[in-house]
């Protein structure tokens, strides 16, 4: 019996816009695709500028919590997450089932800032609900179109006599949202039940040049450029890692004066993309990579500025290369979204021409279900 990493969605730092609150409940849905006879969580407050406690961690496999099992830290009901740290829970003995939703409650009645953050737009897999009341029992809510947030919350283990095939996903927004990774998850845990699982790395905002801008308390939200990321990553010895990312590279320096600064050229994004398989290759996992999707900012002159229409061309061109070089390990995810003028097509469009929805992500997750399936061995 071994543990075995059954969920991960990374939290992203909020430290320049923590979220305070007197109390605090949360409850945090996870869709698990491991079987085993114990689990424990990990709880993070590496962003946080003081320690935090949650009087109550609770599990059950009930979002309404009618049975549910104290979830304790070092035989403490209190559980403390010292600032700047990661813990992981003392084990709960229960049952797990491939394909179970499990549910996690965590209250807290004193006044606090959190800075650990992590959310979901695909509330089908993994979902999440915050209210500002420590005695209460708040409902989740299912949606597809609205940001469902949470608090510390980052990974999942079960103690397991079977090891899953890992696949990770790196990346931006288009990962962390959930549209596209949620939709291959079903996919998968629906015709491989208990033999792969699917972990969440992706960071609104990501680029792969940089790290995040620091002129304006929201971009500082954006993280490490994306190869500071796969340490992390790799240490689930993944079978596969999916990569989406490059979009931010394109898109942040219309918004940002510090990115407008770091204005990028094909040739430096397609090295970098090289570095970061290569990267991948020698940590012994596979590794396949999205196109760029297509983008657009606003539709006024003084908005869809020059700049807009050299990064759009950037994009192309970057897809060009990848096309080229990637062959075998390129998902050609721009293509089954863009028009003929190789803009986003307006079914396929959240609403801002710069994110993807959810009949993208399903469309996306179909088109690649074989490929990822056949890589990792499953059948």
């Amino acid at each position: 019996m071994e543990w075995q990493t059954a969920w991960v969605h990374e939290c992203s730092d909020f430290s320049t816009l923590p979220f305070k609150m007197a109390e605090l409940t949360e409850i945090i849905q996870m869709t698990l695709n491991v079987s085993g006879n114990a689990v424990r969580f990990e709880l993070s407050n590496l962003y946080g500028d003081k320690d935090i406690v949650f009087d109550e961690v609770s599990f059950s496999t009930d979002e309404k919590f009618h049975v549910k099992h104290r979830v304790c830290f070092d035989d403490k009901e209190a559980v403390v997450i010292k600032k700047g740290t990661t813990i992981i829970t003392d084990s709960l003995d229960f049952v797990i089932q491939s394909g179970m939703k499990i549910f996690l409650k965590l209250v807290s009645n004193r006044s606090q800032r959190y800075m650990d953050f992590a959310n979901t737009y695909d509330t089908s897999m993994t979902n999440a609900v915050i209210v500002r009341k420590a005695n209460t029992s708040p409902s989740l809510r299912r949606t597809i179109d609205a940001r469902r947030g949470w608090f510390c919350l980052s990974k999942v283990e079960v103690l397991s006599d079977y090891q899953a095939k890992v696949i990770s996903i790196i990346g931006d927004s288009l990962v962390e949202m959930g549209y596209i990774s949620d939709s291959l998850m079903a996919l998968l845990y629906k015709q491989f039940p208990g033999k792969v699982v699917v972990l969440n790395y992706g960071i609104s905002g990501q680029r792969m040049l940089n790290d995040a801008p620091q002129d304006e308390p929201l971009f500082a939200t954006f993280g490490v450029k994306t190869r500071k990321t796969l340490p992390k990553v790799l240490q689930n010895k993944p079978s596969l890692v999916l990569m989406f990312a490059g979009l931010n590279d394109l898109i942040l320096p219309v918004f940002s004066k510090e990115a407008q600064k770091q204005l990028v050229k094909v040739q430096e994004l397609f090295t970098e993309v090289e570095h970061i398989c290569e990267q991948i290759k020698m940590g012994k996992s596979q590794f396949m990579l999205s196109t760029v999707t297509p983008f657009e900012i606003g539709h006024t002159r003084e908005i869809h500025t020059s700049m807009v229409e050299q990064n759009i061309r950037t994009r192309i061109k970057l897809n060009e290369l990848l096309q080229q070089k990637y062959k075998n390990e390129l998902l050609n995810t721009a293509e089954l979204v863009e028009d003929n003028s190789l803009r986003l097509l307006k079914q396929y469009d959240l609403g801002d021409h710069m994110h993807v929805n959810k009949a993208a992500g399903e469309i996306i997750a179909q088109s690649m279900f074989e490929k990822v399936a056949a890589a990792v061995a499953l059948d």
